[in-house]
């Protein structure tokens, strides 16, 4: 029998994004389940009855999603997550809080690409400045930017 491919979406909040859920269901996930209210605590014992119970083979269709609205709270619960995985029992874990991660990357990658074709470089060495950058997405830009060796 072919597994289902799962995925279990965690979230701090009263309830998870409805937007997060259809991207899930969009992207193929035969079954979504969302956690809310959850807590850092919690994090590691849900996220290892998400791979203990599937199975090494079972892991490979098992992801797990952190939202949220907190950047530092999502990227605490990722790292959580990850630490408590035990090879061969290791899935997919990824996080996107208000959606800010998946926006600065696209918004990075943008960047990226119009300096490219039109200057033939990249932003590395470049100094950046974010206008408006005081909200998550603009945060991450900036981290995302420094990654690609950008200055400040």
């Amino acid at each position: 029998m072919e597994r289902k491919h799962i995925l279990h979406m965690f979230t701090p909040g009263r309830q998870m994004s409805p937007f997060d859920v259809n991207m899930a269901v969009d992207a193929g996930y035969q079954v979504v389940v969302p956690y809310t209210d959850v807590d850092a605590r919690m994090i590691g014992p849900l996220t290892q009855d998400a791979i203990f119970s599937r199975g090494p083979k079972g892991v490979a269709h098992t992801g797990i999603f952190i939202g949220g609205r907190d950047v530092m709270l999502a990227v605490d619960m990722l790292r959580l997550s990850r630490e408590a995985m035990v090879p061969p029992f290791e899935v997919s874990v990824f996080a996107d809080p208000s959606g800010s991660f998946t926006t600065a990357a696209a918004l990075v990658a943008s960047v990226e690409w119009q300096l490219r074709s039109t200057f033939d470089t990249g932003l590395d060495g470049k100094r950046i400045l974010v206008f408006g950058g005081t909200g998550p997405v603009g945060l991450i830009a900036g981290v995302l930017a420094r990654r690609q060796r950008a200055r400040r």
